[in-house]
């Protein structure tokens, strides 16, 4: 795939996520209305073309330093998440009153990891958004900043975007960044030149983190390989200049970098299992090894060890002897009960339990394979 393919398919997409970084849109401890009425603009000309657009915005904790006057962006956590809870109605508020503008109507909605991960959740989630969506109501979603602390330090929504293109069944994913795309070197270097396109074996130098985003290039590119794995298309442009999505869509000599959709995808509950972080472990055999890679379900005679204390539904990592990530997949039983049928033939269970749920421990349905993905 080329660039003026990538185009092509990304103009016959239906739904987007577009996805505003805070180097985008904040500057020194403060809010560019300009630049966000800017890109308000832009997606109201989409949406006229039919196109069904989310948002993933950051900026709250920016827009908290400008209301409490700071310059300099706190490096603690609880002083972060404070910022986050005073500057997100304001960012809420600026969208509200630029999409007003157009005669559309904006609802906000705050996730955490948790709420991807915890496969009930994240179906509830999918169903609220799929019926904002229904509704042509434009969803505004934001890491719930205030009550987390993993997300707050390390994604800047770079992966909460890839995981809301899984959930909303989306076509693309457009992240808009304070620079053309990625590039070779880091961009402050003289030889350093723009990465088109890439790919699993794009080799890249990755610079350092933005000072008021908390992401930088690694998890936008991140971001975008995850969402080739799905087959999804996925690029990073500049949103500080401006009309940069209407120039994503309409002019032929705009620089960007587009990730390739690989020919193959997981599917989307696959790909869900296979980036949601484990809640523990179990070891298997090398039988059960082999039967995994033949895409059959885990069974408790493979099992040897268990690891962390887990319950029934939670995703685990099914590891080998050495230690090698084999597969990831929701579990039909807590850690307690595989400790008690491990090694054991599935028709003793309900003998060891008194109980049983299913044959397998985890069913190849309910399984990612590493190899796969």
């Amino acid at each position: 795939m080329d660039k003026r393919e990538f185009r092509k398919k990304l103009k016959q997409a239906k739904r987007i996520v577009i996805k505003i970084g805070s180097g985008v849109i904040a500057e020194e401890g403060s809010i560019n209305k300009e630049t966000v009425a800017n890109i308000v603009d832009n997606i109201f000309n989409l949406i006229k073309e039919n196109k069904e657009i989310i948002i993933v915005s950051s900026g709250a904790v920016a827009c908290g330093m400008n209301i409490l006057k700071l310059k300099k962006r706190p490096d603690n956590i609880v002083s972060l998440q404070a910022l986050a809870g005073i500057g997100q109605p304001k960012l809420i508020e600026l969208y509200e009153k630029l999409f007003e503008k157009h005669d559309l109507k904006i609802a906000q909605l705050l996730i955490t990891v948790d709420d991807i991960q915890n496969r009930r959740r994240f179906i509830n989630a999918k169903n609220a958004l799929l019926t904002l969506i229904k509704w042509k109501i434009i969803p505004i979603i934001n890491e719930n900043d205030t009550v987390v602390i993993k997300e707050l330090r390390f994604g800047d929504n770079d992966n909460l975007s890839f995981h809301l293109l899984n959930l909303a069944e989306a076509d693309a994913l457009i992240i808009l960044s304070n620079i053309d795309g990625v590039y070779s070197k880091k961009p402050t270097d003289k030889d350093a030149v723009l990465i088109e396109k890439i790919t699993k074996e794009t080799d890249i130098e990755i610079g350092e983190n933005s000072e008021l985003g908390s992401g930088g290039i690694k998890t936008k590119i991140e971001a975008g390989l995850n969402a080739a794995e799905t087959g999804k298309l996925a690029c990073i442009i500049n949103g500080k200049k401006k009309d940069s999505l209407k120039k994503l869509f309409e002019d032929d000599n705009f620089h960007f970098t587009f990730f390739e959709p690989i020919k193959n995808p997981l599917k989307s509950k696959k790909s869900w299992i296979l980036n949601c972080s484990p809640s523990g472990v179990v070891v298997i055999d090398d039988g059960a090894k082999e039967s995994i890679k033949k895409h059959k379900s885990l069974l408790p005679s493979g099992i040897v060890k268990v690891f962390g204390g887990f319950g029934r539904g939670d995703i685990i990592n099914i590891e080998d002897k050495d230690g090698i990530l084999i597969a990831k997949g929701i579990t039909n039983y807590d850690s307690s009960e595989i400790e008690k049928i491990k090694g054991k033939h599935s028709k003793e269970i309900v003998n060891i339990l008194g109980y049983k749920y299913s044959d397998d421990i985890i069913h190849i349905d309910n399984m990612s394979v590493v190899e796969d993905g």
